[in-house]
């Protein structure tokens, strides 16, 4: 699961103009508001990630300033949907 936060984090540094690694951070740090401080980031199920990128990511993104904050959400969630295999093929 890793492997797909690792690759939203790339679009989303690009998006919001940050490092891939404070991007990762940025929705690491949501998953662990989402879903608990001790949640394994390799845990996580598909609609759980849709659901921390609609809720608590959103929520961080919209604290940076001069981000349009539906478009980086709507982008994600695109990205998350069209690689969903990515999240399959690592629970095999």
């Amino acid at each position: 699961m890793v492997e797909i936060i690792n690759y939203l984090g790339i679009h989303l540094a690009q998006l919001v103009q940050i490092s891939p690694l404070a991007a990762r951070g940025l929705i690491k740090l949501a998953i662990k508001d989402e879903l608990g401080p001790y949640f394994q980031f390799d845990k996580i199920k598909f609609q759980e990630l849709k659901l921390t990128i609609s809720n608590s990511l959103k929520i961080r993104i919209q604290k940076l300033k001069n981000i349009e904050t539906d478009k980086v959400i709507k982008k994600l969630e695109e990205e998350l949907i069209e690689n969903q295999s990515l999240i399959t093929m690592s629970k095999v």
